[in-house]
């Protein structure tokens, strides 16, 4: 396990000092290309780009491979333990992110981007604060009826609102515009994905608390 932990430490620093090398290298022979803010509408590569784009690639997949590493040992200590997954509250700052995507209308206006949109996406983030409340419960037959409950009246709810989105959007042009019909398409999916993070942690928070305090009064 030890040895597992250096090799992970030894990645990440690797790819630290590769992202360093790599601005040194474009900014003394490259003309900060890539360091500094890029139009990439007219962006065309370069052999010398190569070192930036290598070390950015790899640092993205150290990142992603942290994430499912993580979430691989969660899932083996769940099925070990029996007991929830040990989660941070504070993680659930991260849905503050969530409004970024009111910037989306900005960058529109200023240069038909859309991408900020899906920012919106992460006020599911805010379903941290309950997962987190619940770290490290006993996951009884209770527990898992609760689970089941909640992630059947989530999926129930978010089907409902996809329904109705796609009744609303398919009678033509929103406003008169195909582009505001795909701008309200990209928000109601980015806060449709968010509320089905959100809502079955949010819902099974206050099942597993309204069954305490039932059998509190009992």
């Amino acid at each position: 396990m030890k040895k597992k932990t250096k090799v992970i430490i030894g990645m990440g620093i690797f790819c630290i000092l590769s992202i360093l090398v790599s601005i040194w290298y474009a900014v003394t022979f490259n003309d900060s290309r890539l360091v500094v803010p890029t139009d990439f509408k007219s962006y065309t590569f370069q052999t010398k780009d190569l070192p930036m784009i290598v070390s950015i690639s790899l640092t993205c997949i150290y990142v992603f491979a942290l994430f499912f590493i993580h979430l691989a040992n969660n899932t083996k200590r769940t099925a070990k333990t029996n007991t929830t997954r040990k989660v941070n509250p504070k993680w659930g700052f991260l849905g503050l992110l969530g409004f970024l995507g009111f910037t989306g209308f900005w960058t529109y206006q200023t240069t038909g981007n859309v991408f900020a949109f899906l920012f919106f996406l992460f006020f599911g983030f805010f379903g941290f604060f309950y997962e987190g409340k619940m770290s490290g419960t006993f996951m009884d037959e209770r527990f898992r009826e609760n689970a089941a409950h909640a992630q059947l009246k989530s999926y129930k709810i978010i089907f409902s609102i996809i329904q109705i989105t796609l009744i609303l959007l398919c009678q033509g042009k929103l406003f008169g515009s195909l582009e505001y019909t795909l701008i309200a398409t990209i928000i109601i999916l980015s806060l449709t994905s968010a509320l089905g993070i959100f809502l079955p942690e949010y819902l099974l928070y206050h099942y597993d608390h309204d069954d305490q305090l039932n059998d509190s009064e009992e």
